[in-house]
C-alpha cells in the first residue's frame, strides 16, 4: 500500500509522457521561460522505433527548438519512392528530392527512428536545464480555478502531489490523462492488420529509396532506415497469420515484390490491428491533450509523430502569452480554446486522410484494386501529383484555421525569412509592402488578433532590419 509523500512542488507546466510530443513541449516551454516538470511511466527509453519519418514542417519546428541539426544528423534523406503495381511490370520511381518543394530549408522526407528523435530532444531538454523523470506515472488529477493538483506515483511506489498551472497529456493512445478528465475517443476499426519488422539484409537495393508494393496478397511497404542494410518492413496480413520469423519475412517479400532481400537477422517486430480516432475535445479546463492522447491513426504517410510535435508547438506559446499583461483579459480564454479548435481540426483532417489512403491501398475489392493498379502509374507521371509527395506530405501547405504558414524564402545565402522572426512572441512583420502579424508557430494571424511584442521589417529579399 502506498502512502502520500511530501509535495513535489509547483511548476507552470506538468507534462505527462516522455515521447516526442512531451519532450518537444518541455523544450518549447523552457524556451518561453515557463517552469516544467515532465514525467514518463516507462523505466527507460525503448530501443525500437514506432515512427520513422520526420517531415519538413516538423523540421522547421525542431529548428525553432534548437535541435534540427541534431535530428538531421541522426537520419537519412529519403531519396525516392518506388511504386509496384503489377507483377512483371516495371515499377514507377518518384524522385522525392527533385520535387518542387519551394520555400523550405528541409526539402526531403527524413528517415530517422523515433528513439533517436527522443534522444535529441532529451539532450536539448538537459541543455535548457530540464530533466525527464522516469518510472513516474499519473494516478489522479484535481482541477482548481487557478491550478491543477496531480498525484504522481514515483519509482519508489509513493504517491506525491504536484501542483501546476497547466497539465499536458502526452501519454499516448491509452492516455491516463484523457481518462482522468473523462474525455472520450471514438475509434474506427479499419479492418486491417499490419505486421512490422526491422530486418538487417544483404540486399543491394538502394539504401535511401523506399518501395510500395500493391500485391494480390496485400500491401507491402519497404522503408529504408539510416543504418546501412537495415529496413523497416510493413505488411498487410490476415489477422490469423502466425508471427513471422526472419525467413518468413524474406519469403513474404519475395512473393509480393520479387526481391531477394537476403534477410540476415530480425530485430524489433510487432503486429497491430489498425484503428483511428480523435478525442472529442483536446481541452478540459487547465488540462490539454496532445499527440496520440488526442488522435490515433493509420501509419500510412508517417504523420503521427509530426502531428504531435506540431500540437506542442501550437500550444506552448499560448500558455506563455496568456498571463502576460499585454493580452487583454477578454482574449485569454479564446486564445486557450484556439488550441483545441485548431488542432482538433488538424487531427480530423489527418485521421480522415490516412483512413482514406489506407482503405485505398489495402482494399481487396477486385474492381477497385484493379483500377488502382492501372491508374497509379499514369497518375505518377503527373508532376503536380508527384509534387504532393513533397510539400503535401511534408505538411508545408497545411493551414491552421484557414491561415497559412508564413512563407520562408531565402533572403540571402543561408538566411531565410523565418530566421528573422522571433520564436517567442507574436511579431509584426513588414515585408515587401505587406503588414503581417506572425505567431510564434509561424502561422500568419489576422491583424489585431494578438498584441505584437516584436517587430521586424524586411524591405526586399536580401535585407532585413
Amino acid at each position: 500500500m502506498t502512502t502520500e509523500g511530501t509535495s513535489l512542488g509547483e511548476t507552470d507546466v506538468l507534462i505527462i509522457g516522455g515521447g516526442p510530443t512531451g519532450l518537444a513541449a518541455a523544450v518549447d516551454a523552457l524556451r518561453h521561460g515557463l517552469t516544467v516538470r515532465i514525467v514518463e511511466r516507462r523505466a527507460e527509453r525503448a530501443e525500437y522505433s514506432k515512427a520513422l519519418v520526420v517531415h519538413a514542417r516538423t523540421m522547421e519546428v525542431f529548428e525553432r527548438l534548437g535541435c534540427a541539426e541534431a535530428v538531421q544528423g541522426l537520419g537519412a534523406k529519403f531519396r525516392a519512392l518506388h511504386v509496384h503495381t503489377m507483377p512483371g511490370r516495371a515499377r514507377t520511381r518518384v524522385d522525392l528530392i527533385a520535387r518542387r518543394w519551394g520555400d523550405t530549408r528541409y526539402p526531403h522526407w527524413l528517415s530517422v527512428p523515433q528513439y533517436e528523435v527522443e534522444r535529441a530532444l532529451e539532450r536539448r531538454l538537459a541543455a535548457a536545464g530540464g530533466a525527464l523523470a522516469w518510472s513516474t506515472e499519473l494516478v489522479a488529477l484535481a482541477q482548481r480555478d487557478d491550478r491543477v493538483v496531480a498525484t504522481l506515483r514515483g519509482p519508489d511506489g509513493v504517491e506525491r502531489p504536484h501542483t501546476a498551472k497547466w497539465v499536458l497529456g502526452c501519454d499516448g493512445g491509452r492516455s491516463t490523462t484523457r481518462d482522468l478528465i473523462h474525455v472520450a475517443m471514438k475509434r474506427t476499426e479499419l479492418g486491417v492488420t499490419f505486421a512490422l519488422a526491422d530486418v538487417t539484409t544483404g540486399s543491394d537495393l538502394a539504401g535511401d529509396e523506399g518501395h510500395v508494393v500493391l500485391a494480390d496478397e496485400g500491401l507491402l511497404l519497404i522503408v529504408p532506415m539510416p543504418a546501412p542494410g537495415v529496413w523497416r518492413l510493413i505488411a498487410q496480413v490476415d489477422a490469423a497469420t502466425p508471427a513471422l520469423d526472419a525467413q518468413g519475412w524474406a519469403a513474404l517479400v519475395t512473393r509480393r515484390s520479387g526481391f531477394d532481400l537476403q534477410v540476415r537477422s530480425m530485430g524489433w517486430s510487432s503486429r497491430f490491428a489498425l484503428s483511428s480516432g480523435v478525442s472529442e475535445t483536446l481541452r478540459r479546463g487547465r488540462v490539454f491533450l496532445l499527440g496520440d492522447a488526442a488522435h490515433v491513426h493509420s501509419p500510412v504517410g508517417g504523420q503521427g509523430l509530426n502531428t504531435g510535435v506540431q500540437d506542442a508547438h501550437n500550444l506552448i506559446w499560448k500558455l506563455a502569452l496568456v498571463d502576460r499583461p499585454e493580452l487583454a483579459a477578454a482574449q485569454r480564454e479564446p486564445l486557450l480554446d484556439s488550441y483545441a479548435t485548431e488542432r482538433h481540426a488538424a487531427a480530423e483532417a489527418m485521421v480522415r486522410g490516412t483512413e482514406r489512403m489506407t482503405r485505398l491501398l489495402t482494399g481487396r475489392r477486385r474492381v477497385v484494386f484493379g483500377a488502382l493498379r492501372r491508374v497509379a502509374p499514369l497518375a505518377l507521371r503527373i508532376e503536380r501529383l508527384k509534387d504532393m509527395l513533397g510539400r503535401g506530405v511534408g505538411m508545408l501547405d497545411l493551414r491552421t484555421d484557414g491561415r497559412p504558414r508564413l512563407a520562408n524564402p531565402e533572403l540571402e545565402r543561408g538566411v531565410r525569412l523565418h530566421d528573422r522572426i522571433t520564436s517567442l512572441y507574436p511579431t509584426r512583420l513588414r515585408w515587401n509592402g505587406e503588414d503581417l502579424l506572425v505567431r510564434p508557430d509561424l502561422v500568419v494571424a489576422n491583424p489585431g488578433e494578438l498584441p505584437h511584442l516584436a517587430e521586424v521589417r524586411v524591405d526586399h529579399p536580401g535585407s532585413a532590419s
